[in-house]
């Protein structure tokens, strides 16, 4: 929690820096500062996939396509319109009006040039697993361009919509390291150009005058400036808010996000987004703890699990903060379920842990990293009133995903971003398949979501999904808990506006001054 003493002492040791030009832009001035406690190096997402690169990327580079969440629907972006020509080729009919930053015209060549780029192994992508379901892309004329997949692949429009910039071949071509694109020559077709990237001052936004893809899911930038900040200290990010230096921070904590928003001259946005909190149990003994292979004792640890204290206590987000009954939300594409965990019992979870042959309770170790810490206490303490005796390991997401792969994982608690996919494939490899996330080691599983995933027939595909999230409830594997909405606090002069499935929580392109 934030105090006043806390606030002044920061505002003093910022008291050089409030005084400088950029300290003076505001509304006003058209220009919109914003907090990174995670600095941004680069504003190309393929090289630095987080949160806060999001930002950039989305604002610079547009994509072939984008899904708009509302209509659980695609909407064309580069691509004027497309077709699927059989199960693993789609054909995209390019725009013909549109030009790179450097007013260099955009043709099919810049998509082939970028999809061969993001599916060759040499290119040794962080993610790159994200597009190895293509084999290649080609050119059939300037305007047209086919992706052929190496297989059906039933998320292919989905992975194009989300996090695919395009780039120009002529420069991002002749590069050597392509890791340097998004800092030295970071240009795209987007609705803002990058004037500098810095690893001191941070990312300079400007509009792009000559956007023309401007639509309801895709605006051209209102805002003509946009300053992203790096300030690693959230406390000082709250001193700068409140005394003039910024005008949005994000990810903030609930009890501090509700001081702000009741503060007059500021606000609270929080956009439901497609990342949820769960807990996950280890049914298959990876980490040691035999208890947890005991399905009635799964099932009382969730019973234990009181989910609505969750919504009104410990998530920030009011009414974005919703209890989610399966490894999915709604907007997402085959996010379909029958069933739901557990119920919240108390004493139903005692008497089903006597049964299991722990009268006493046991020990169990709940590991989570940043962003579910308060989650995490929170149902240690639930857990514990069953007499389960839990210990909270925090760790750093490096520590975590070693733990991970080590399968030392008795309890999890965490949050899961879908990858941003707007479609559930990514949680079925994310979780299971036999890697190193997968502790229930169900072959059922897998074998109904190998068969999703190339399923072409969206009402098959469905019922496939179903098949698995009833199949993940029904034998305790992974309890989810809430959504976990991306909270922004701004000036009250702000607008930020809902819809975007951004890992940071919002689009540059969808704020506006009101």
């Amino acid at each position: 929690m934030f105090t006043n003493r806390m606030l002044t002492a920061a505002a003093v040791g910022l008291a050089a820096w409030l005084s400088t030009s950029a300290a003076l832009a505001q509304k006003a001035q058209d220009t919109l500062r914003i907090g990174l406690q995670d600095p941004v190096s680069t504003v190309d997402i393929v090289y630095d996939p987080k949160p806060e690169t999001s930002f950039t990327s989305e604002a610079v580079f547009d994509g072939l396509l984008t899904y708009v969440s509302e209509t659980r629907e695609f909407k064309p972006e580069l691509a004027a319109s497309w077709r699927r020509i059989d199960p693993r080729t789609l054909e995209f009919s390019l725009r013909h009006d549109v030009t790179f930053h450097d007013g260099s015209p955009f043709t099919a060549d810049d998509v082939v040039h970028t999809i061969n780029y993001l599916v060759d192994p040499a290119s040794k992508i962080r993610f790159g697993d994200n597009w190895q379901w293509i084999d290649h892309a080609e050119k059939i004329d300037p305007y047209t361009v086919r992706i052929i997949a190496k297989k059906p692949t039933a998320y292919d429009l989905a992975r194009l919509a989300t996090n695919t910039p395009i780039y120009p071949a002529a420069i991002h071509g002749k590069l050597a390291d392509k890791s340097e694109f998004g800092r030295k020559t970071p240009i795209g077709t987007g609705p803002y150009k990058v004037e500098y990237v810095d690893p001191t001052k941070g990312v300079m936004l400007v509009r792009n005058p000559d956007y023309k893809l401007g639509a309801a899911w895709r605006p051209a930038a209102r805002i003509g400036r946009i300053h992203l900040i790096p300030i690693p200290d959230l406390q000082t990010e709250i001193a700068q808010l409140m005394t003039g230096g910024l005008d949005l921070i994000h990810e903030v904590p609930k009890d501090q996000a509700e001081q702000l928003a009741a503060t007059p001259g500021f606000a609270m946005t929080a956009n439901p987004g497609v990342v949820f909190y769960y807990m996950s149990l280890d049914s298959v003994n990876r980490s040691g703890n035999a208890a947890l292979s005991n399905q009635d004792v799964r099932k009382a640890l969730m019973m234990a699990v009181d989910r609505k204290s969750l919504v009104q206590n410990v998530v920030p987000g009011g009414k974005a903060v919703q209890i989610v009954d399966a490894l999915c939300v709604k907007i997402q594409i085959g996010c379909e379920y029958g069933s739901a965990p557990p119920s919240f019992d108390t004493t139903g979870a005692k008497q089903l842990l006597a049964k299991a042959g722990f009268p006493d309770g046991f020990d169990a170790e709940i590991t989570t990293f940043p962003g579910a810490y308060a989650v995490a206490e929170a149902v240690a303490g639930q857990l514990r009133k069953i007499g389960v005796r839990t210990s909270v390991d925090k760790r750093t997401f490096v520590g975590y995903r070693d733990k991970q792969r080590e399968g030392k994982l008795q309890i999890l608690v965490g949050h899961w971003s879908s990858g941003g996919l707007p479609d559930v494939a990514s949680t079925m490899t994310y979780y299971f398949g036999g890697g190193p996330r997968d502790y229930w080691h169900d072959s059922t599983i897998d074998k109904w979501a190998a068969e999703a995933e190339g399923q072409m027939d969206p009402a098959k595909r469905g019922t496939l999904y179903r098949q698995v999230f009833d199949h993940v409830n029904a034998h305790d594997y992974i309890m989810p808990l809430t959504t976990f909405p991306s909270i922004l606090v701004h000036v009250s002069d702000l607008v930020v506006e809902p819809g975007s499935l951004s890992p940071a929580g919002a689009a540059l392109d969808m704020m506006h001054w009101k």
